[in-house]
């Protein structure tokens, strides 16, 4: 006892007084806890407060040792017992301090005496009113680590108390051992069914996989059943993330692969819960979590491959994956299309496609149907288009499917092959989509960006001639049209090259006798530059261009080339509220180093800029040309106007 005399002595000093004094005891209540014999004599509430005390001057070993010397006088006296654990728990005192480990001794006090002098204890704390120190009562015996918690529950007539002690338990015990505990109580549902839903919420990932495993092994199937339909509904809480986690960490054992493939098949359910609108269920993509965890694996493709190869009633399988592509944004999703696309049949593929469109999931259905056609498959393309030609649907639908088919590379890339598209639509007559076929080749015409220029005139030659308003002529108009407005997204001198293939262009069309589409091609032009900055180089590029495409051509083809060459200038050149003096310098000067027929120049200027009405402009293009060097196209200019 001589480690604790000392302990009253330094407790007393800062008291003000003796420990053997009998006076003053008034002022020092403490005093009265100990009697001369060195007993300790205890009043309950007063110890929890000199227990307090102690905590916070001398810290927690001395707090500890004092808490020893109280719990052995109280040990006997339960109501005592209890007005000292709830002055230690008091939660109106502002002080922070941490006196659960002294309750914690006191608990385990108790429980040491054995499961009836506990359960005494518990009503005791309710009598007095104490029903949150019961609960913390209950937790502290299910964490003593040699105690026998499923025996215990059975002497607590509270069912509350027994889900309480036993999900405690499970959770200060490894998964293996939380998995017998949930087994021994599995006869009281309610205990089996707050074990696993307190492990399920509050342990990791690999924990639960640990857990599930140990219920496997041990046979209880059932369990291993609702353990993994609870973690997998949208109710558990758990993320995406965590589902897949746990997927890939039973998958790696052969023996738990099935309960994995079970998990897996309840979170896509748990996702067609949702119904069409993406939830917060869906705060995590499962997509993205497969990718991140098995980046070399293929869980949801072969998933998915099993299911829409059309062995089978695939609704199911076809509504999960619109869900999943509509709510997956990060990587993973293009996979995931890619096996889509390779795997599925076309059937499937095309009632996947409608489901996205009608419901404004454009974006997701272009990704689809994009991936089916880089696969360049001809038969697999045309069963999947016949199949949209039964569905006959609306014009808008139709224009947007042949789209993302024709560019499967993407809307800046080059279209699909005029090869690939010929067997598209020769596979669609010989089944039921002939018209969907001919639209094939009418739009197929009509993509032109950075198409060979005989690939154009090939698909043009192959549309059907018939009167109409997308006849072959209607479409050649396009054509010529869409070459002009793909020109004028890269204007010269820095992307020469697609002048270059601008003017191939117009002289394949010219030489295959498409006359009206180049003429639209060249009228669009020269009325869409002036409203396009800098393009007066791309103007003067273009002319330059069709003459050197005219010196390969036959003697009547080179003459119309040649002529189209100027007459484009001019229809540039004639727009005099719009031409500026600097764009005519620009054009004249890039003429001059492309050494461009002086006769052509003098002719050019004469009959645009020369026949201005408004002899200020003129007047102010000549100046410019003057200061600019060029007094010949100057005079050129006057004698027009003269």
């Amino acid at each position: 006892m001589g480690h604790l005399t000392g302990e009253v002595r330094a407790i007393a000093a800062r008291n003000g007084g003796n420990e053997g004094s009998t006076g003053g005891n008034e002022e020092r209540p403490w005093a009265r806890w100990f009697a001369r014999s060195g007993s300790l004599q205890v009043e309950p509430a007063e110890a929890g407060e000199q227990a307090r005390t102690l905590l916070d001057a001398d810290g927690l070993a001395a707090a500890l040792r004092f808490n020893e010397r109280v719990l052995d006088t109280l040990t006997g006296d339960l109501a005592g017992l209890v007005e000292y654990v709830t002055v230690l728990d008091d939660a109106q005192t502002d002080e922070v301090l941490n006196t659960q480990k002294l309750i914690d001794n006191a608990f385990a006090r108790v429980a040491a005496q054995g499961v009836d002098r506990f359960v005494a204890w518990l009503a005791e704390l309710r009598t007095q009113g104490h029903p949150a120190i019961a609960v913390q009562a209950l937790h502290a015996y299910g964490r003593i680590a040699d105690g026998d918690p499923a025996a215990a529950a059975t002497s607590l007539d509270s069912a509350a108390d027994r889900v309480i002690l036993i999900a405690a338990a499970a959770l200060h015990r490894p998964p293996e051992d939380a998995a017998r505990l949930a087994i021994e109580t599995e006869h009281d549902a309610s205990i089996a069914y707050a074990v696993i839903h307190d492990v399920l919420r509050q342990r990791t990932v690999p924990d639960i996989a640990r857990f599930l495993r140990a219920l496997h092994l041990l046979g209880a199937t059932a369990l291993v059943n609702d353990t993994v339909k609870q973690f997998a509904a949208l109710s558990s809480g758990r993320s995406n993330l965590d589902k897949a986690l746990l997927y890939v960490a039973l998958d790696a054992t052969p023996r738990l692969r099935e309960i994995s493939l079970d998990l897996l098949w309840r979170t896509l359910g748990a996702i067609g819960d949702l119904g069409r609108t993406p939830g917060p269920g869906q705060q995590h993509d499962l997509v993205a979590a497969f990718w991140a965890l098995c980046p070399g694996g293929r869980v949801l493709e072969d998933w998915f491959k099993l299911r829409l190869d059309g062995r089978e009633n695939a609704e199911e399988a076809r509504e999960q994956v619109v869900l999943l592509l509509r709510g997956s944004r990060g990587p993973g999703r293009d996979r995931l299309v890619a096996a889509l696309a390779a795997d599925a049949t076309p059937t499937n593929l095309k009632r996947i496609c409608e489901s996205l469109m009608d419901e404004g999931s454009e974006v997701e259905a272009a990704l689809l149907v994009r991936a089916l056609a880089r696969s360049g498959h001809i038969e697999r393309l045309g069963d999947f288009l016949d199949r949209w030609s039964w569905a006959q649907p609306s014009t808008e639908t139709t224009r947007n499917l042949l789209y993302w088919v024709l560019t499967p590379e993407g809307p800046d890339r080059e279209p699909m092959g005029s090869a690939v598209v010929e067997g598209i639509a020769t596979h669609l007559a010989d089944a039921h989509g002939r018209t969907l076929g001919e639209d094939l080749r009418r739009q197929a015409a009509t993509l032109v960006r950075l198409r060979p220029p005989e690939e154009i005139v090939g698909l043009l030659d192959r549309v059907p001639s018939r009167v109409g308003r997308r006849g072959r002529s209607a479409v050649a108009a396009d054509v010529g049209w869409r070459l002009a407005e793909d020109l004028l997204v890269y204007p010269a001198p820095t992307e020469e090259r697609y002048v270059a293939w601008y003017a191939e262009c117009l002289a394949a069309l010219a030489g295959a006798g498409f006359a009206d589409a180049v003429r639209t091609s060249w009228h669009h032009l020269a009325d869409e530059a002036i409203s396009r900055r800098g393009a007066g180089p791309t103007i003067a590029e273009t002319a330059h261009r069709l003459r050197l495409a005219a010196s390969s051509a036959n003697e009547e083809r080179r003459q119309e080339l040649v002529r189209t060459a100027d007459r484009l200038l001019i229809r540039y050149l004639d727009q005099a509220q719009s031409v500026t003096p600097t764009d005519i310098v620009g054009i004249t000067t890039r003429l001059r180093l492309h050494r461009y027929p002086t006769a052509s120049r003098a002719g050019v200027l004469r009959r645009s800029v020369g026949r201005w009405q408004d002899r200020a402009r003129v007047d102010a293009v000549v100046e410019t040309l003057v200061a600019a060097g060029q007094e010949e196209e100057a005079e050129w200019v006057r004698a027009g106007s003269s």
